[in-house]
């Protein structure tokens, strides 16, 4: 899955670019603020071009607003609902990695996205980066590594895309923090929260003692 626009996945090039705007957009745009909101993966023209296909195939509106038009997703069509899912799939995906690890025999402490599909930049072939931390004086015994692997199988299924976990106990995590590791840096500026204790709890640097 296209984790920065995942819309791409299933409706590709700049018709699914286009949808995936406007099936995010809750006001009527115009056709360059469209293409302002696709960061240079498109063409003014190119845009132009596609809305005037989508608006004869239904799937969007226009109306005229002075010398300019103002474009929606016609949330009437009977496929208006697909569109919105597609262009959502990035939250389905962190719906069913929460959901998942709430189900889990021996839960983590803390669960973070972190990574490039975090910061929403990741392609079809990036990983979904997850960190776990682990109570301190746990080991990775069978049922935490069945429960892990399980969780690596489902994110391919999910997604296409591979997942990579790293974990750390909470000691081992505070280790990180103390040393300025530059992953505590990464986690501290992008981590999103998938379960338990966020990360501007764990990661905070305790005054010495």
């Amino acid at each position: 899955m296209n984790l920065r626009k995942p819309i791409r996945s299933v409706i590709p090039g700049v018709q699914g670019l286009v949808l995936g705007v406007l099936a995010n957009t809750t006001t009527p745009v115009t056709g360059r603020t469209v293409a302002g909101l696709l960061d240079g993966d498109a063409t003014t023209s190119g845009v132009s071009r596609v809305l005037g296909q989508l608006v004869e195939a239904g799937l969007v509106t226009c109306e005229p607003a002075g010398r300019a038009n103002l474009y929606a997703l016609n949330r009437d069509h009977v496929a208006a609902p697909a569109i919105e899912a597609l262009a959502g799939l990035r939250g389905e995906l962190l719906t069913r990695i929460r959901s998942t690890l709430a189900t889990w025999t021996q839960p983590p402490v803390a669960a973070w996205l972190f990574g490039s599909a975090a910061r929403g930049e990741g392609t079809s072939v990036s990983d979904v980066d997850i960190l776990l931390v682990r109570p301190d004086g746990s080991d990775r015994d069978d049922i935490w590594t069945t429960q892990t692997m399980r969780l690596v199988d489902q994110v391919r299924a999910w997604s296409g895309n591979a997942c990579e976990i790293v974990d750390y106990t909470v000691r081992e995590l505070r280790e990180l923090v103390e040393g300025a590791d530059p992953l505590v840096t990464s986690l501290r500026s992008d981590a999103v929260e998938l379960a338990g204790e966020g990360p501007r709890s764990l990661l905070r640097l305790k005054p010495a003692t």
